[in-house]
């Protein structure tokens, strides 16, 4: 029977089911659900049950075979658009076996949030652009399958099959079905499987061709279903004709005339190509890549005349949550006053977060209301641009996350190639950087040129080039963006270099820094700063008592959706720290490395549960508070940075205690309880600034190439600015 050896080196190790996760959809061979590997979550498809029961032992291996066959073409496959394929693994003895006969392999691939089917199906109106950018992403998947060597025919695209990433990426999956056409090879089978709303004429006939012309003509489909919001329903293949009293023949266009009618506007544009793809003589209809031509033409005509700074659909997200809380605390209330009749005419405190919730949601729908009247060359979202620093909501029907960094480095399978970006203004070290609206935002570091840390520069991805914002009145603060908004968090007044909790939020339209957000409880400088969900955790920093810089160990959490102050939770950090820089990985916060309470350097790596955080309240902890942070191994460096949005943990350069500097990346592996190298930087620094702009690239600002001396990293200090991209090796 079927063994990991018949997969040549794609079975996995270390794969664990995810129990409290629900059934997350059906494949065509099998239903899919969650699975960890090596700290990632990732989706597994299995076999269904019903090919493989009462069956003899050759239909289960004929079965078999067939999945180990879109295993291995999976395998070969590595396109942004086409779902990430990571390899097998066979569950443990009686979990995925057949009467006790075999043990059946699963399929173990990258996790999407949601698919195209769905993500219609929840939002009235999604914008224009993130419509342009979905069809864009299905064309240039379906590109790389037809032009792959040999060419691959997908044979059932359609929505339920295009999978979406949190920043609406789409991506093609489920090859189930998908056959290889070889040049010697007949193109003729039995009649085609798929969504027969979908499927072109030719594939509905009794030994029908297949080519890549067939996946074209789906693709029409998902043009029509994706801009109408409705599914595409062709009508009856002959209609009567009142003037001739005869059944006549309609083309696959009159067919999907209705919807063909609806393509108004920005996607009028749009309508001839799919026209010309629902042709009924496959030689007619265009190839994918010209198909794929036009699109990006349309949607380079569309995005440069809409400018994007409405998100729409975050805003319906907002509603419905605040519908929900509204519901839940509806019926907390009655059962109070069925209770306590004595306190019926009084307003309890449910009735007075009701009413404050209530005003809220009201505010969300005008903004929302608002954002509907606005011409559609002005309605777009960020939802699909490069936005890992920015917060999002949580929703019970879609859990929005940040993409886990380079996961197919896991396997070996890549390396990380650097390309040379435009150099910092000045040079920089041990800065803070963060990212929203594919710009780039740097400030808090230190640099040889005085002026330096006082600015906070901004650097362009589409263009290339950096630049500098107003002075924001302190220096050594943290940039962050918060409510999608770019904050200065904390610092030294530049004024009196008096260390401050003041808060500065960058308004756009008046170029000036303003008081946006309340300032924090307590002063300090180069804290730790993060943003999960609603909350914005600050930690630790330094301060002057009595002209003694005292580091600190207290912790405030901000819930900027409810516009509320900050509070101090019971929850110290482990020692007292500043200048690092932690991030949420997998619901953790993480911190690897910081200066203690003797401000000296420290590699020490401790992780403590999000929830744990902002729950903790306002008291205070004492020495009998159990604490709850993880000590974690600690890592291989001093002075080394923390990949934002990353899982596993990935840590880049630093130093060692000679005070050389290192080039190695390295990852955490839950496993292991250790730091395995898995790549390097392009030349050997320490205290860069790190940011991750998508799921497989990360910017790498500045640094030092020297020791921890400050007279040697102030002469060392770099304005180098590279990308790095993973790269598969051949």
């Amino acid at each position: 029977m079927a063994s990991g050896d018949d997969f040549q080196g794609l079975v996995l190790k270390g794969v664990i089911r995810v129990r409290n996760r629900q059934e997350l959809g059906r494949g065509s061979y099998g239903r899919v659900y969650a699975v960890k590997y090596c700290g990632t979550i990732c989706a597994a498809k299995e076999i269904h049950s019903i090919l493989v029961e009462e069956v003899g032992d050759v239909e289960i291996i004929r079965t078999v075979e067939s999945f180990m066959k879109e295993c291995r073409q999976c395998s070969t496959l590595r396109h942004p658009n086409v779902i990430q394929f990571l390899g097998v693994y066979y569950p443990s003895v009686g979990a995925g076996g057949v009467q006790g006969r075999m043990r059946l392999p699963v399929m173990v691939m990258e996790m999407m949030v949601d698919s195209l089917t769905s993500l219609v199906d929840k939002h009235e109106k999604i914008p224009d652009h993130i419509k342009f950018s979905i069809v864009h992403d299905v064309s240039l998947g379906l590109c790389y399958l037809h032009n792959h060597d040999p060419p691959i025919v997908h044979r059932d695209l359609s929505p339920n099959n295009v999978l979406l990433t949190a920043h609406h990426v789409a991506k093609i999956s489920d090859l189930g079905v998908a056959k290889v056409i070889k040049a010697d090879s007949r193109k003729t089978m039995t009649k085609a499987p798929g969504t027969a709303d979908f499927m072109p004429p030719e594939a509905l006939t009794d030994n029908p061709e297949y080519g890549p012309p067939m996946d074209v003509f789906s693709f029409a489909g998902i043009v029509l279903h994706t801009f109408n919001q409705k599914w595409p329903h062709p009508t009856e293949l002959v209609q009567y004709d009142c003037k001739t009293r005869k059944m006549v023949a309609l083309s696959e266009v009159e067919r999907r005339q209705q919807y063909l009618d609806k393509m108004r506007g920005e996607a009028e544009v749009l309508r001839p190509l799919v026209e010309e793809c629902l042709d009924y003589d496959p030689a007619v209809r265009p190839t994918i890549k010209a198909v794929c031509e036009r699109i990006q033409l349309s949607k380079d005509v569309y995005m440069k005349e809409s400018p994007q700074d409405i998100d729409v659909i975050t805003l319906h997200q907002q509603v419905e949550q605040k519908d929900n809380e509204i519901d839940q605390l509806r019926s907390e209330n009655d059962q109070v006053k069925t209770e306590n009749e004595l306190q019926k005419r009084q307003m309890t405190e449910k009735d007075i977060q009701n009413e404050q919730l209530k005003f809220e949601n009201d505010q969300l729908k005008q903004q929302l209301s608002f954002s509907r009247n606005v011409p559609a060359q002005q309605v777009a979202s960020q939802l699909n641009r490069v936005t890992l620093g920015r917060p999002t909501t949580k929703t019970s029907q879609l859990k929005i996350e940040a993409p886990p960094l380079m996961p197919a480095l896991i396997s070996g399978r890549y390396h990380i190639k650097w390309t040379q970006l435009a150099n910092l203004p000045a040079p920089m070290f041990s800065a803070y950087v963060t990212v929203q609206d594919k710009k780039v935002y740097i400030a808090g570091g230190n640099s040889p040129v005085d002026d330096a840390k006082h600015q906070v520069y901004v650097y362009d991805v589409n263009t290339d080039h950096w630049d500098q914002l107003p002075l924001s009145g302190h220096y050594w603060g943290v940039p962050h963006i918060i409510g999608g908004k770019l904050t200065i968090i904390g610092g030294r007044l530049s004024a009196t270099k008096m260390v401050t909790n003041k808060v500065s939020t960058f308004d756009e339209t008046s170029q000036t820094w303003t008081s946006h957000f309340p300032d924090l409880l307590s002063v300090r400088t180069r804290p730790g700063v993060v943003t999960h969900l609603e909350h914005v955790i600050v930690a630790g920093g330094g301060k002057y008592v009595n002209n003694t810089l005292v580091v600190q160990d207290d912790i405030e959490v901000l819930n900027w959706m409810r516009n509320s102050n900050w509070q101090k939770v019971s929850i110290n950090l482990p020692v007292p720290m500043a200048s690092f820089k932690p991030i949420i990985t997998d619901d953790h916060l993480l911190i690897v490395g910081n200066v203690d309470v003797h401000i000296s350097r420290s590699k020490s790596a401790y992780k403590i549960t999000f929830d744990d955080i902002t729950r903790s309240g306002d008291q205070q902890q004492t020495s009998d508070t159990p604490t709850k942070w993880i000590t974690m191994t600690d890592a291989t460096h001093y002075y080394t940075a923390l990949v934002s949005s990353s899982s596993p943990p990935v840590v880049v350069g630093g130093q060692d205690q000679s005070g050389t500097t290192t080039s190695d990346i390295k990852m955490y592996g839950d496993s292991s309880k250790s730091w395995k190298n898995i790549s390097s930087l392009s030349s050997a620094r320490s205290e860069v600034a790190i940011v991750a702009v998508n799921n497989n690239a990360i910017i790498v600002i500045g640094g030092c190439t020297k020791g921890e001396n400050k007279d040697n990293a102030k002469s060392s200090s770099l304005t180098t600015v590279e990308l790095g991209q993973a790269q598969l090796i051949h």
